[in-house]
């Protein structure tokens, strides 16, 4: 559903345009205006004034052309298929077309859908379309969509409740009048009718009530022939339940009471704005006129979908998708993305701060520790390579001790001698002696106890076969408890 569309709705005598906005709730009127084509000065004088009321600011435009320009056929097809009937329903309209049918442009309708479908064709002069069409871009006006008229007002109240199956709608203009009738909630029948209403909006008084009730008498005659005519031809009844009307003839207040005497039918004004899916502020709904609206409202909500109605920009007059009807999304999505990616960016030079940060630290602990372990080197390149080169040097410089094994080193012996010794004792180691049939160790610890508990954890060791307390006396404080502790190696 685009964001903003124009319903354009053009007829004979007036131009009338109204801008909605689609949601998720329905359609919000946003804009509406309505200019007589005669007061302007001629068509493109009242698309101009149209435009400079309305200012339209829409995705789309959805629009329709009066339907006195329009012939209609009502065909009977030998299949179901829908594709089938839009490739082959124009050579049934070759021999029905008083021109060249290569000189048209058609589009149809299904009525009823059964292995003998009816359908409605519509066909118009190309010269037509274009002629309408270039008049239109001149005030940058492109529809998506180019309908019949009144034909969109009439889908749109069979997508409603409460209509019945079969209806009649009257738009009864100043020039032209339209009847539209639906059957089985289908359309089945557009026709157009010349119609002398100028009195009904100029001179509503009672001196042209007589005038205005033979224009009307006269309208519904034709209509209840056109009935019977399509009736007969159809060889099927046709009672329509209830007479729907909108247009400048509905401006008359006698215009329901004269419609049902003539027609003997019930009579509805049309007013789409009722619907719950229409909605409006206050300020819209206070210049708003139904009759003279609700065609160009329903353009507006009408879905841009095939099948939907009628639609004249098809073949050589389709629409082309250019950059510029996307061109304000392109613009949102690309703002978007550039607030993304400044976001990102700072991300992730926020993270290479920290983490340079954090490398800078632990380089300067490297150098720290590698400064305390080999005071002497002075030259520092590469602190982690330099120390596990000279790791390498001590551990050779182990294996080359007399009595020493490739499997057993004196860093092999320290390291047990240390995982041996209790987390929790309390010692000093003062000197360690390393000879190939021995390990002598002296140091000082805080009680006897701690001296025996030493003696016992390195006893289960595979490197020595015997392990002998030497000595254990107090210090000269009486404090401490210096200890020589002697480790006989195993035999290799």
């Amino acid at each position: 559903m685009p964001q903003k569309i124009l319903g354009l709705d053009i007829s004979s005598d007036s131009v009338t345009a109204v801008q909605v906005r689609g949601g998720a709730r329905g359609y919000h009127v946003t804009a509406c205006a309505h200019v007589m084509i005669e007061e302007a000065g001629g068509l493109g004088e009242a698309l101009k004034a149209l435009l400079e009321q309305l200012s339209p600011e829409a995705d789309t435009c959805i629009s329709s052309i009066p339907g006195e320009h329009v012939s209609y056929r009502n065909l009977r097809m030998p299949f179901r298929d829908k594709k089938k009937i839009r490739q082959t329903f124009v050579f049934e309209l070759e021999t029905m077309v008083p021109f060249p049918v290569e000189d048209v442009l058609a589009d149809s309708i299904i009525v009823e859908r059964s292995d003998q479908s009816e359908i409605l064709a519509a066909s118009v002069k190309q010269a037509y379309i274009s002629e309408y069409l270039t008049q239109l871009q001149t005030f940058a006006v492109d529809p998506e969509v180019l309908d019949i008229r009144g034909v969109p007002t009439v889908a749109y109240l069979l997508s409603q409740e409460g209509i019945p199956d079969e209806g009649l709608f009257l738009d009864i203009g100043l020039k032209r009048s339209t009847m539209i009738l639906h059957l089985n909630r289908r359309i089945a029948l557009v026709r157009t009718f010349p119609f002398n209403g100028s009195a009904i909006v100029r001179h509503p008084g009672t001196q042209a009530a007589e005038q205005i009730e033979f224009c009307l008498k006269s309208f519904c005659t034709e209509v209840q022939n056109t009935i019977h005519a399509f009736g007969c031809q159809a060889v099927k009844p046709v009672r329509p339940e209830r007479i729907f009307v909108t247009g400048s003839g509905s401006l008359y207040p006698d215009t329901d009471n004269l419609l049902n005497r003539f027609l003997e039918l019930p009579v509805e004004r049309v007013d789409l704005a009722r619907h719950p899916g229409i909605h409006m502020d206050e300020n819209i709904a206070r210049g708003w006129n139904p009759a003279l609206m609700d065609n160009a409202l329903a353009l507006a909500v009408r879905e841009a979908r095939q099948g939907l109605g009628f639609n004249f920009r098809k073949d050589r007059f389709e629409v082309t998708k250019q950059y510029s009807v996307y061109k304000k999304e392109i613009r949102k999505a690309a703002a978007f993305l550039i607030v993304v990616l400044c976001l990102l960016a700072f991300n992730l030079g926020v993270d290479y701060h920290f983490l340079n940060k954090r490398y800078t630290s632990l380089d300067r602990q490297i150098t720290e520790v590698f400064k305390q372990t080999l005071p002497d080197v002075k030259r520092i390149v590469d602190p982690v390579h330099q120390l596990q080169v000279k790791i390498n040097e001590i551990k050779k410089s182990a294996l080359s001790l007399p009595g020493l094994s490739t499997n057993r080193n004196v860093l092999d012996l320290l390291r047990d001698i240390s995982l041996r010794v209790p987390e929790s004792a309390d010692v000093h180691m003062t000197r360690i002696v390393v000879d190939p049939n021995a390990v002598l160790i002296k140091g000082e610890t805080d009680t006897f106890n701690t001296v025996d508990s030493i003696k016992k954890g390195l006893e289960p060791s595979d490197h020595f076969r015997a392990v002998t307390i030497s000595s254990a006396n107090l210090d000269r404080s009486g404090d401490r408890v210096r200890f020589e502790i002697k480790l006989d190696r195993a035999k290799q």
